[in-house]
């Protein structure tokens, strides 16, 4: 970089045309070599991070379920509880039944998962076990 004058009369913060254009050169290397390097990079780890990243979503998923099915029946049997005047019991039904309740939902959605995945599954190569290799 170019800074005629060490009192700050001239040059102060401009650029000289040969660092420019030598700046542009680096520049346009720098976005070619990246260029390269984003093309040789394999689309497999694009299509597996992908693939973790729906697995991560259908498992919170499930979990928010349960919890949400837990957290409502829970909820429905205090109410119950308070307006009725019996303690315990509404509470504890009410946990019970949202527990089914959210166990009836994971069960559903794994069943769904299942079979979206099943021609997948029937597609993909047997692997061959190693007892197999005699």
């Amino acid at each position: 970089m170019s800074n005629e004058g060490k009192d700050g009369e001239r040059g102060r913060g401009g650029i000289s045309p040969a660092d420019r254009d030598a700046f542009k050169r680096r520049a346009s290397e720098i976005g070619r070599r990246l260029e390269e390097v984003a093309a040789r990079r394999p689309v497999q780890q694009d299509e597996a991070a992908r693939a973790r990243g729906q697995a991560m979503g259908q498992a919170f998923r499930i979990v928010a379920e349960l919890v949400v099915g837990v957290a409502v029946g829970g909820f429905i049997g205090h109410t119950l509880d308070r307006w009725l005047g019996a303690t315990p019991w509404l509470l504890v039904a009410g946990l019970m039944l949202g527990f089914a309740a959210g166990l009836m939902n994971v069960i559903r959605t794994a069943r769904r998962m299942q079979a979206g995945a099943e021609p997948l599954q029937r597609a993909a190569k047997p692997v061959k076990d190693d007892e197999d290799e005699s």
